[in-house]
């Protein structure tokens, strides 16, 4: 599949560099063209897929934007906000709540503390500098994020079912903000460099179930709405996406550093 995309890029790419129209633009704009064709050059982080990330960024942002007006500004997302969680606190139960607030905790400050310095200790000692840097970048742009995000929308809590008290305000999540970028760059770094199939589907699949259980968990505890927790989970992406492309450039100019000493 993976070849078949790339040929098909590269049969697209020599197709547009081969029209008259684009041919007169690149004669007439070479430096402009030739970085535009360069966006759909699939043998290099900084061509296709980085268009591709760019493009997924713009995208989450815009649709992190549209939940951000519609929980301002629309009536309908704050009725299902209200009724999803009348319908989540009817079925609530004690042993299942403490069950949910024990994985609550994986998307905490203390987690990012814990399960990041064990992390940051791993990429040292692997030498990997690029992935402490482009880890710790996340997080914090996480935790400025939100905690402006917060302040500006100023959205009250369903603090009438919350199974325990918290103190600041609703939207975006703050725990499922965290989970999404915590497990998902960690995911990310270990699919990188995990070489058996098996164990990096078992690394996706298990951020996964951890991202959607701490989400899932601050709606049936009654301290986040629906919206907030879609909402961090978009924030928290947009967060992962930035790491990913901080550790793919950085190792794409190592890389053509390298080619240009040995040549």
């Amino acid at each position: 599949m993976n070849h078949f995309l790339t040929h098909l890029f590269q049969s697209t790419r020599g197709w547009l560099a081969r029209q008259p129209l684009v041919q007169r633009l690149f004669h007439r704009f070479p430096r402009l063209s030739s970085f535009l064709l360069r966006r759909f050059d699939t043998t290099t982080f900084i061509g296709l897929p980085l268009t591709i990330l760019l493009l997924v960024i713009a995208v989450n942002a815009a649709l992190l934007s549209q939940i951000t007006e519609d929980v301002v500004e629309s009536e309908g997302v704050v009725h299902l906000d209200k009724a999803f969680t009348a319908f989540l606190y009817s079925m609530r139960s004690e042993w299942l709540s403490h069950t949910f607030y024990a994985f609550t905790q994986l998307g905490t400050r203390e987690a990012v503390f814990a399960v990041g310095g064990l992390a940051t200790i791993v990429f040292l000692y692997n030498r990997r500098y690029t992935a402490v840097l482009a880890f710790w970048l996340t997080m914090a742009g996480v935790g400025l994020s939100v905690q402006y995000g917060k302040k500006f929308i100023s959205r009250d809590r369903p603090t009438e079912v919350a199974f325990y008290p918290e103190h600041n305000f609703s939207f975006p999540s703050g725990h499922a903000t965290t989970s999404m970028a915590l497990w998902g760059i960690l995911a990310y770094f270990g699919y990188r460099h995990l070489y058996q199939r098996r164990l990096r589907n078992g690394v996706l699949v298990g951020a996964g179930a951890l991202i959607l259980l701490v989400g899932f968990s601050r709606i049936y505890l009654g301290v986040h709405f629906l919206s907030d927790v879609l909402a961090g989970f978009l924030l928290g992406a947009m967060w992962v996406l930035l790491g990913i492309s901080i550790v793919e450039v950085m190792s794409y100019l190592r890389t053509r550093k390298k080619l240009r000493a040995s040549t």
